[in-house]
């Protein structure tokens, strides 16, 4: 089974139907799809009504969602730095998103540049899926 953290831009296509997300999302034999707060947050910021909100926050009762260790914000800020010395600027939310899921061994299932742009400026070796 593969751990995969699906990233907000994600989540957006998923709500679209895209059936890429979708497999990722309920075929559990396969794959394990999880969330961390930093993409609960983004995707209820962009909601527009309270319906959508509150069933979305319901949708979230059965999907595993990764805690934020202290750990990961140590990396994360060490991350950060390393990649600002090499004039990279990411937002936090996707910094801490990927320091997540490196420390989780999950993949990120996303549409967003800045996974690839991090893998590649630290050499680390987090699968990133695009959907």
């Amino acid at each position: 089974m593969k751990n995969i953290l699906i990233d907000t831009s994600a989540w957006v296509e998923y709500f679209k139907g895209n059936p890429t997300v979708a497999a990722m999302v309920h075929d559990r034999e396969t794959y394990s799809a999880c969330i961390v707060g930093p993409v609960i947050t983004e995707l209820i910021q962009g909601m527009k009504t309270e319906r959508e909100k509150g069933s979305f926050i319901d949708s979230l009762e059965g999907l595993p969602r990764l805690r934020i260790s202290d750990q990961d914000w140590f990396d994360a800020g060490i991350f950060g730095a390393r990649l600002r010395d090499k004039g990279i600027i990411v937002p936090l939310a996707d910094l801490i998103i990927y320091t997540v899921a490196r420390n989780n061994h999950c993949s990120i299932c996303t549409l967003d540049k800045h996974f690839k742009i991090i893998n590649t400026a630290l050499g680390t070796k987090v699968d990133i899926l695009s959907t």
